[in-house]
């Protein structure tokens, strides 16, 4: 019997929260043009509320790591909900363009603590040998969000508008609240008094020190910055230059997140028969692979859709298997101050997806193929730390 269907109450509140934040952000991707027109504001400046976002992503789970150490996960991803359900209602009511970036903050600040908050209820519940199973199936659903949100959003956009959206979207918060409510029961974590700057410097310390958490929160930031850029700066070429009207720049989003879903499928069921750092090794061979056809079909065909979108699918199958990868991996490698070190982890990926976005909001609108660029640099690095280890451990192996 699979983990996920030993609980299946368990698994459903689980995934559940875990699509939360990618709800939050999916919601407004096809929005930007609307948006910026309704409140008086540039596109690039509508763009850059996605980063506002993912800072508040980043301080998310950091506080949620630190916080579940003390109250415990279940106690933390519930006053989250609460919090994201105030900031949608914020954001959807806003006459001015601060208040709605402040409803936004509020948003990622509560939303996003299921990105910690449900790894550690996994590693509480469950043994080592079902936690990849259990990851890759909530992998699977962040991964369908994303194919899901962004189309049914630019479908509904023109009826209820970017206001109804982000109304639906606190809908979302409180029927997740309630789920997490009536199906999850307190873990035996929490209680461990919140230790001072200091004290959690040095564990911030530790586990930069350890080569594998390294590994696994360089690989994990390099994919999440890849996707993060598609999400962020894919807007200008496809419904500005391309002409794409919000549904079909929301199917275009869609369409390529399926990869990922792919991808996460795959990690769960090759985690029966290959180890971690094997089914990374594939991963990223995979990611270069579709990095090499994205470049070689738009120097040989030109800047075209279907160019763009069949290699995308390929770098988020690298994605969808990469995530739940380096996840399992941060939970085999770290063995103390877990909360603590859960949140640096998922601090590290996402402040890695903001600044990198922050970084290409500055320069001029991005066409296809600085696109391209933009979205297989960050794989094509990730291939590389992958594969310098893989050297590595095989130099140290043949040595006598």
């Amino acid at each position: 019997m699979s983990a996920s269907s030993a609980r299946p109450w368990l698994t459903l509140a689980l995934l559940s929260a875990v699509v939360v934040p990618q709800v939050g952000l999916g919601v407004m991707v096809p929005a930007s043009a609307r948006l910026a027109q309704d409140l008086h504001v540039g596109v690039a400046s509508v763009q850059n509320t996605l980063v506002v976002y993912m800072v508040g992503y980043a301080v998310s789970v950091i506080m949620a790591g630190l916080l579940s150490d003390r109250f415990g996960p279940r106690a933390v991803q519930l006053g989250g909900l609460a919090l994201a359900l105030v900031g949608a209602l914020l954001a959807a009511s806003a006459e001015g363009f601060t208040l709605f970036i402040l409803g936004r903050l509020l948003q990622s600040l509560g939303g996003c603590v299921s990105t910690v908050t449900t790894r550690l209820v996994v590693r509480e519940v469950y043994p080592e040998a079902q936690r990849l199973p259990v990851l890759s199936t909530l992998a699977s659903a962040i991964a369908v969000t994303p194919c899901v949100v962004p189309l049914l959003a630019g479908a509904v956009l023109p009826e209820l508008g970017w206001r109804g959206v982000l109304l639906c979207a606190g809908a979302f918060n409180l029927l997740v609240l309630l789920v997490f409510v009536g199906f999850t029961r307190p873990t035996a974590s929490g209680g461990q008094p919140i230790g001072s700057v200091g004290a959690i410097w040095r564990v911030y310390r530790r586990n930069m020190g350890n080569p594998d958490y390294r590994r696994n929160a360089a690989c994990i930031s390099l994919v999440w910055m890849s996707y993060f850029a598609l999400l962020s700066s894919s807007s200008h070429a496809f419904q500005q230059v391309l002409g794409f009207s919000e549904l079909e720049y929301g199917a275009l989003i869609g369409a390529c997140a399926c990869g990922y879903v792919v991808g996460s499928t795959t990690a769960r069921r090759l985690s029966q028969t290959h180890d971690l750092d094997t089914l990374l090794a594939l991963a990223a061979m995979i990611g270069l692979r579709g990095c090499i056809g994205l470049f070689l079909g738009l120097l040989l065909v030109g800047p075209r859709t279907l160019v763009f979108l069949l290699p995308m699918i390929a770098l988020l199958v690298c994605t969808g298997m990469v995530i739940p990868i380096t996840q399992a991996g941060l939970l085999r490698c770290v063995s103390q101050d877990v909360g603590m070190s859960s949140g640096q982890f998922f601090f590290l990926q996402m402040m890695a997806g903001a600044l990198y976005s922050l970084f290409l909001s500055c320069i001029p609108p991005l066409d296809l193929n600085h696109l391209a660029i933009a979205v297989a640099a960050p794989v094509v690095l990730m291939a590389g730390v992958v594969g310098r280890l893989r050297l590595r451990d095989r130099l140290q192996a043949s040595q006598p």
